[in-house]
């Protein structure tokens, strides 16, 4: 039997095809650990754009999440070739308390938000990432593993759209070996992270059970091409969602929706199960719809008997007029707090706030609160919102006093002056087959 042939490193003509879609991009934000495939991104980005766009901006973000000791040294690593590339670094720390359970998903959570977040400071249209389709395979047998339905089969989309930022990723059809092919023949080091081998996650042992699956015809190949299809049945099923939604759900600039339980009743049940994941995962500020299991039941509660009241996917499910009105749960933690200066920010995932110059300086994103919500009234016609919603769409705060909301009947006036802009994007983020 003849030894498998070695892995051919990336080539400048398949560089080329590859990273071609980026041509038109405003601005480059790569993610690059310092692991082989986000240093192969970097050294294929960096030679496609001296030799196709010089002028384009790119610039490297490696997140420390400072989560095991090097983590920094490793950081200033890459800041270092990045910049032997010819391309800025910015190292993004995770700051604060970390959570004691699920924490490669609080790390993922907090890994995009600080990439977004850097992206949009620096002006930059797209946000690169190095998975590839060994990385493609083990997302499907993960979903698989939790009972997913085709949306999780479909594993991960090779672009997705969030608020003034598209995320790529070129390198879905490629496999590891090749982007290790590449670092060997420039000569390039990378960063092994000891986490990829640790059995206590879930992709770790999948990683190590994946020659076994291959030799029973389970190839990593074969598990991408699945994928592959399955996001062709998506993108069949989200254009029908697409039509549901619009005629099922009202969204409100708030930031809340009601849906009407007899329009999402008379579709298929699958379609409908769709649009309402879409809805709880746009007002709830979540990348993930909820387990489907529990979509289900919801499902069925509001095309049933109707719900009586419900919480999920940082969502709250009230009874409203032959539906539903769905808003913003505060949780236990509450909502965030977020500095707003010159350049827009994306509050809680679901509104996009654009402070303008002659705002000034010094103002804060937050959740109104029952205070808020009363200073509103006090001085300003409030539109009919439902008080949990009211109470967690977003202010503007200079210090402790309110100086904008989304709430008032008409502008300009108190509270809607013309310098600030909210945006509600949650629900139609997702309303399409948005996602990561």
């Amino acid at each position: 039997m003849a030894a498998d042939p070695k892995p051919s490193p990336v080539s400048r003509a398949e560089a080329d095809h590859l990273l071609g879609p980026l041509s038109g991009a405003a601005g480059l934000g790569l993610a690059v650990s310092g692991g082989a495939d986000s240093v192969a991104l970097m050294r294929l980005v960096a030679d496609w754009r001296t030799r196709n766009r010089p002028e384009l901006p790119v610039a490297c973000f490696t997140v420390d999440h400072r989560l095991r000791p090097g983590s920094g040294a490793e950081a200033d690593k890459v800041a270092a070739w990045a910049r032997e590339a010819g391309l800025d670094h910015r190292t993004l720390d995770w700051r604060g308390r970390k959570p004691r359970a699920d924490i490669q998903a609080a790390a993922r959570e907090a890994r995009y938000r600080l990439l977004a977040e850097a992206c949009a400071a620096g002006g930059l249209s797209h946000l690169v990432l190095a998975h590839h389709l060994d990385d493609q395979a083990e997302t499907l047998l993960l979903r698989l593993a939790r009972g997913s339905g085709v949306d999780g089969l479909a594993a991960m989309p090779e672009h997705a759209d969030w608020p003034g930022l598209r995320i790529v990723r070129p390198f879905l059809d490629v496999p590891k070996s090749r982007l290790v092919a590449t670092l060997d023949a420039l000569g390039q080091p990378w960063i092994e992270d000891p986490s990829n081998a640790d059995p206590r996650f879930a992709r770790a042992r999948l990683r190590a059970l994946m020659p076994a699956l291959a030799a029973e015809g389970m190839t990593a190949d074969r598990l991408a091409e699945t994928a592959r299809r399955m996001r062709r049945a998506r993108a069949a099923l989200e254009a029908a969602a697409a039509d549901l939604h619009r005629a099922a759900v009202t969204e409100d600039r708030a930031g809340f929706c009601r849906v009407d339980a007899a329009v999402l009743a008379g579709a298929p049940e699958d379609i409908g199960l769709r649009v309402l994941a879409r809805v709880l995962m746009g007002v709830g500020g979540s990348d993930y719809p909820p387990r489907l299991e529990r979509l289900e039941r919801l499902y069925g509660a509001l095309t049933g008997d109707g719900v009586s009241g419900a919480t999920l996917s940082g969502c709250r499910i009230v009874p409203a007029g032959g539906g539903a009105m769905i808003c913003r749960e505060r949780g236990r933690a509450g909502l965030p707090a977020e500095g707003l200066a010159g350049s827009p920010v994306l509050w809680d995932r679901r509104f996009r706030i654009e402070a303008r110059k002659t705002a000034g300086r010094g103002l804060t994103v937050r959740a109104l609160g029952a205070d808020g919500v009363a200073e509103v009234r006090k001085m300003s016609r409030l539109r009919a919102i439902p008080a949990a919603a009211a109470r967690v769409a977003p202010g503007v705060f200079a210090d402790e006093r309110l100086v904008a909301a989304p709430l008032v009947e008409a502008a300009p006036g108190p509270y809607s002056p013309p310098e600030f802009a909210f945006d509600f994007v949650g629900a139609a983020r997702f309303a399409t087959g948005g996602g990561t």
